[in-house]
């Protein structure tokens, strides 16, 4: 579900769909905002995805307007295994489901995440993913205490600490690229880093204006020297950045966001087993 979504719930295949801008910019001449979370995921992850609309989200989650339920009667009759139904910002999906997973991040107060009604999102989760959990974003200490507070809350609650790593979707091996995202500019620079040395790749120029469109034309205008342009599926990513190198003639590579967190990979096969488990026994939780 998302603010981008469409007025009618859409299905993509994502398995069945080549990671390319075509593909997305033929989206956005049918007038689709391309850069959708569920375009993204389905280009990104390769799974099927049921594109969903909602409008405000009140302080406990529940979305002023929304046809995610739609979407649920769409989702029951795909051939799949589990259904993930992902939030959008602070709004929860309003239906009810096996197992829940709170993402947060830690560079906010931390009485957004233990106090108010972050209490009450606390109770209903089975584990917190504490993103941004590093220098500048947030200091060993803080997620320490962000920790213990939780805990103090709901000791039985899985919380673990993690970051975002990009991660190309296409070869940048040996290019010099620019790289587009939605990052704070504290942590830009520690991103160019990771895909130079991880990738491969020369990152020429960075811009973190995604969701700026006046800005981050601004920004693409001082990225002659870039062979390339590497963004996220976010935002302006397919109106302006991939416009832009379809005009230019460069290639467009798209990245997702890795989480990286210890142990992160199996409390989520846990959580995705104990929910098709309780699905098939007939339980359903809050």
């Amino acid at each position: 579900m998302g603010r981008g979504g469409p007025p009618r719930p859409e299905v993509i295949e994502g398995r069945k769909m080549e990671v390319g801008s075509s593909y997305l910019l033929e989206a956005l001449k049918r007038g689709s905002h391309a850069a959708s979370d569920y375009y993204e995921t389905a280009a990104l992850s390769r799974v099927t995805t049921v594109g969903c609309r909602r409008c405000g989200g009140g302080l406990a989650g529940e979305p002023f307007v929304s046809n995610v339920l739609e979407g649920a009667e769409l989702a029951n009759g795909l051939d799949t295994g589990i259904t993930v139904f992902d939030g959008s910002g602070a709004a929860v999906p309003p239906v009810e489901v096996e197992r829940r997973v709170l993402v947060a991040g830690a560079h906010q107060d931390p009485e957004y995440i233990t106090g108010f009604l972050g209490t009450y999102r606390l109770y209903i989760s089975d584990l917190l993913v504490l993103t941004m959990s590093e220098e500048p974003m947030a200091a060993r200490e803080k997620v320490r205490d962000i920790v213990e507070g939780v805990r103090g809350i709901k000791p039985d609650l899985v919380v673990i600490p993690a970051v975002f790593r990009p991660r190309p979707v296409g070869d940048i091996e040996g290019l010099r690229v620019a790289y587009v995202s939605t990052a704070p500019p504290l942590v830009l620079d520690k991103l160019a880093r990771h895909l130079e040395e991880h990738y491969g790749c020369e990152v020429v120029a960075v811009s973190g204006s995604l969701s700026d469109r006046k800005r981050l034309r601004g920004d693409l205008d001082g990225m002659a020297e870039a062979e390339a342009y590497l963004t996220e599926i976010k935002a302006a990513a397919v109106d302006v950045v991939t416009r832009r190198g379809a005009e230019e003639g460069k290639p467009v590579f798209y990245c997702d966001n890795d989480p990286v967190g210890e142990g992160l990979d199996e409390e989520l096969l846990r959580l995705a087993q104990e929910a098709g488990t309780a699905g098939r026994s007939g339980w359903t939780g809050v």
